[in-house]
């Protein structure tokens, strides 16, 4: 197939298989004003000498600012910083109002609170069709190992975590009374690794619904009409992945979204949400079916405690 013959839309979602994590790569023009946008192309080239890479679109404004630009900072993002990639991913003309930073060695935004930041010197640029390629020469940087980076994946934002160490593989087994085994953080990493695994290819055998449509339908059939913005924030979607997302249900008749950008769902939207209701309950009764009543209970009133725990 040509290249351009692919479908632009899914063959960003094909990218989009591959999990990387959140920038703002942040500039000062000559002006004295700032400059930014949200960026996953970012990349390690050489470690001597230091050199890192990212690209930007060429129809942007930002794509000529940085093909000017002497210095930039790569800020890496941290799990509690999706408001910030937001932010720097939409049209605003000040996309750090509102934006903890401080200037850095040669008056580039450093964002508080980044998993690491990259203060570099342009090196060199690069053709990269519709992209300009930035190749950037690490002048300084710094990496907190406090805070979770943001992942970006299929779509949707999401967290790192370490593959908990897995029981019932080759080799010896985990001992009952262990650590580990006993672990409330390993039980849980392991439960939801599963469970997921198990889940989200049945909804797309059964129903073809990818995980993001599948947490889309079922909180507007929970919630009702939302607006755009707040239902890409709720689904932890940027708005473009949610736009595209609504649109594919929309064309499938299962929403609607209204010239004020309000997304509601139809008759037949409901029907099949009120279907992925009653398999995900099935499916949940499966897994769980060595527990009794009062134990799953108990579990669910146990998983809320911790929800709110977390949310104060």
């Amino acid at each position: 197939m040509q290249a351009n013959a692919f479908d632009v839309k899914e063959f960003r979602r094909a990218l989009g298989q591959f999990p990387t994590g959140v920038t703002v790569v942040s500039t000062r023009n000559s002006d004295g004003s700032l400059a930014g946008l949200t960026a996953s192309s970012f990349n390690s080239v050489s470690l001597q000498p230091p050199l890192i890479l990212w690209s930007v679109a060429r129809d942007t404004h930002c794509a000529r600012v940085f093909e000017s630009a002497e210095f930039f900072v790569v800020n890496v993002l941290g799990k509690q910083q999706v408001d910030i990639s937001n932010a720097c991913a939409s049209p605003a003309a000040d996309r750090f109002a509102g934006i903890d930073y401080r200037q850095g060695r040669n008056g580039c935004p450093v964002i508080a609170g980044a998993a690491a930041y990259f203060e570099c010197r342009t090196w060199n640029l690069y053709d990269g069709g519709d992209h300009l390629i930035v190749v950037g020469e690490v002048l300084d940087f710094h990496y907190s190992d406090q805070v979770m980076p943001l992942v970006f994946t299929r779509g949707t934002y999401a967290v790192s975590a370490p593959q908990a160490p897995l029981n019932g593989c080759t080799g010896q087994a985990l001992p009952r009374d262990g650590f580990l085994s006993n672990f409330l953080l390993y039980q849980l990493n392991r439960v939801y690794a599963g469970y997921s695994a198990e889940l989200y290819p049945l909804l797309q055998s059964e129903f073809g619904i990818s995980p993001e449509e599948w947490r889309v339908l079922t909180l507007l059939a929970d919630v009702g009409p939302m607006a755009m913005k707040s239902l890409a924030e709720r689904v932890s979607q940027p708005q473009q992945e949610c736009r595209d997302c609504l649109q594919r249900l929309a064309r499938r008749g299962y929403l609607m979204v209204d010239k004020d950008a309000q997304v509601s769902i139809d008759g037949a939207g409901l029907e099949l949400a009120e279907q992925l209701f009653a398999f995900a309950k099935q499916h949940e009764q499966s897994v769980f079916r060595s527990l009794t009543v009062a134990q799953r209970r108990a579990l669910s009133r146990g998983m809320k405690t911790m929800l709110s725990a977390f949310a104060n």
